[in-house]
């Protein structure tokens, strides 16, 4: 049985007057992850328990086996637990062996000096060769890729025989390919009895390299799950669709599986196309003139044809006259355009009333209509107040209706989501926000297929890394 670090037992933690009840246990060479249905609230009260701002009231804590009181569970957590997330220590005058050392812990100069020759010695060079870090020890901090700032905060709790690593949302910093990099350091402190917690909302990436994960909802642990339990079981949890099992989707290269293929697809009148989308990956096709967008459109809306190759989803191959069948359900097309007519909600209707005229068709015969719209309410009260849901679309303000516009795939979650131009005709105060929608759709799984004109000054001004992480371009 391996080291215990640190568990909670129905621990209730208090926060800015809300009560948290968190579950925690994590061993040496352990790698936990924790997927929680609001990281604002619950993920940062979660990670607070680390910081000290969140104080345990209640519950039975111990570290490395022996049972503490607050006061010390709080005091060996802020000696021994280290965590990394999105803010790098910005500094243009520091090194890296001053990041490492005299970062490191607070000590006087003999401990210093005695950091400073260990840090040159063979243990420490075959640590940083484990990870693929080679960087000297005077080069300057500011001077590291991004990549390589990871690696060094890694390998400092190494150095420090830090007991406890938390990575929150790596997956909204890194690439994919520098994810993976990073995990194999990761690995390396796993190896050498490190325990480590992984706190992110993209359960793909948790699945794959956790060991156990505990889901948090409505500010309690209240799942616990295992790798054999990582299919269906943790979909049903959170409450969605299983887009299947997680062995399949973590041995694709690029981090999702191919939704949509589009073989030597001949349109009327355009090149030929030829490329294919993964689950959780954004596309860009560019089209000056809206020529392949009217094209396309006609033959996923219209009814046209088109004259030569395949249009695959799911691996099957579909004719024009079988798509009508799946647009809305398996294919989403994004045509809203809030500020003129012809869009694809209903403006007459409530806001709950357009998701229910979408959700309950797939919902099926078998599931009470009465349940399913309360659920529907239920969950679109997170995003928007219970009045405005129940209020005609035509009464909501521009923005809103356009991020509701984009809110309805999220909830129907179709495989594919077509978007035709979503940033022509809106203002630059928009863009983020649609930007952000196209994350959080992507993040449920879809592939997202964005045509327009050139995005490349609304990818050079926005701030959102997820956006550009996953962004492909495929002409």
């Amino acid at each position: 049985m391996k080291e215990e670090v640190i568990r909670v037992e129905h621990g209730c933690f208090q926060r800015e007057n809300l009560t948290y009840r968190f579950d925690i246990s994590v061993s040496r060479g352990e790698c936990v992850g924790v997927y929680v249905d609001d990281h604002f609230t619950s993920g940062t009260a979660y990670l607070d328990v680390f910081k000290g701002g969140t104080r345990m009231k209640g519950g039975r804590a111990f570290t490395q086996g022996r049972r503490v009181g607050t006061p010390e569970l709080e005091r060996w957590l802020q000696q021994n637990s280290v965590i990394v997330d999105k803010h790098r220590f910005d500094s243009g005058e520091l090194t890296v062996q001053d990041f490492v050392v005299s970062l490191g812990k607070l000590m006087g100069w003999r401990q210093r000096k005695s950091a400073e020759q260990r840090l040159r010695e063979p243990e420490s060079a075959a640590v940083l060769r484990q990870m693929e870090l080679d960087v000297p020890p005077e080069m300057k901090l500011a001077e590291l890729s991004r990549l390589d700032y990871y690696r060094l905060c890694l390998f400092r709790v190494w150095f420090w025989e830090g007991g406890l690593l938390l990575l929150d949302r790596l997956t909204e910093i890194l690439r994919q390919r520098d994810l993976e990099k990073l995990m194999r350091c990761v690995q390396v402190l796993l190896e050498r009895g490190a325990a480590v917690i992984l706190l992110d909302l993209d359960d793909t990436f948790m699945r794959r390299y956790s060991d156990r994960i505990d889901v948090v909802k409505n500010r309690k642990t209240c799942y616990r799950l295992y790798p054999e339990e990582y299919g269906e079981q943790l979909y049903e949890i959170l409450g969605w669709k299983c887009r299947g099992s997680g062995a399949g989707r973590a041995g694709q290269q690029g981090g999702g599986r191919v939704v949509f293929q589009a073989s030597a697809l001949e349109l009327p009148g355009t090149p030929p196309l030829d490329f294919e989308i993964r689950s959780d990956e954004i596309a860009f096709l560019r089209d000056e003139n809206y020529s392949t967008a009217a094209r396309l459109r006609d033959c996923l809306l219209g009814g046209q044809r088109w004259g030569g190759g395949a249009f695959r989803l799911n691996g099957r191959a579909y004719a024009p006259g079988e798509l009508s069948k799946l647009i809305g359900t398996e294919i989403g097309i994004q045509l809203e355009r809030p500020d003129r007519p012809g869009g694809m909600l209903f403006d007459n209707l409530s806001a709950l009333d357009n998701l229910s005229a979408c959700l309950l068709p797939k919902a099926g015969r078998q599931i009470a209509g009465r349940r399913v719209m309360e659920n529907i309410l239920e969950e679109a009260s997170r995003w928007y107040s219970r009045e405005e849901l129940l209020q005609p679309l035509y009464t909501w303000p521009l923005p809103q209706r356009l991020s509701f516009s984009y809110y309805k795939w999220y909830l129907l979650n179709p495989r594919l989501l077509i978007c035709f131009f979503p940033f022509a005709g809106q203002e630059p105060a928009h863009h983020e926000m649609i930007i952000d929608m196209l994350v959080t759709c992507a993040g449920r799984g879809m592939a997202i297929w964005v045509i327009s004109s050139g995005i490349d000054a609304i990818c050079e001004k926005t701030k959102n890394e997820a956006f550009l992480r996953r962004l492909r371009y495929i002409n």
